[in-house]
């Protein structure tokens, strides 16, 4: 098998929290956790929640059930250096407020110039837009491959 792994497999899920989860702040998958650099061991395989390492694309899924309030509910894709310094938002989701379903997909064969990009081996899933506002039934996953 090719070392861009052709089948997608799930990288981080919301549904980890119980299927239809309501969000009612902003929060993400994990902070960095590295105690130094990502090439010194053993800490190379704890950085974040996500490892990005052997994925060349990846598609973040967003699906609302109900809206209480207005939100305006975007999930992005942050990436980490291998020092732990963090690059926000380098794919986000167009904003949620109502009920409904969004995607955005990117990596080495993004579907749109503003897509492409070199994964690094580190990231967190982040949402935000839920000040005064909350989402039911709210699933967040990323796949990658």
């Amino acid at each position: 098998m090719s070392n861009l792994y052709p089948f997608a497999r799930t990288l981080w899920s919301l549904t980890a929290a119980g299927a239809g989860t309501t969000l009612s702040a902003a929060g993400n998958s994990g902070n960095w956790a590295g105690t130094g650099a990502g090439d010194i061991y053993p800490q190379v395989t704890a950085e974040t929640a996500i490892d990005l390492r052997d994925t060349a694309d990846v598609v973040l899924m967003v699906t609302v059930a109900g809206v209480t309030g207005t939100p305006a509910l975007v999930v992005s894709l942050d990436v980490f250096d291998d020092l732990g310094n963090a690059f926000p938002a380098v794919l986000s989701t167009a904003s949620l407020a109502a009920a409904g379903s969004k995607l955005v997909a990117g990596g080495l064969h993004g579907p749109a110039a503003g897509t492409y990009l070199v994964l690094p081996r580190w990231a967190r899933v982040s949402w935000a837009g839920l000040t005064s506002a909350s989402v039911t039934g709210c699933e967040i996953a990323l796949t990658g491959r």
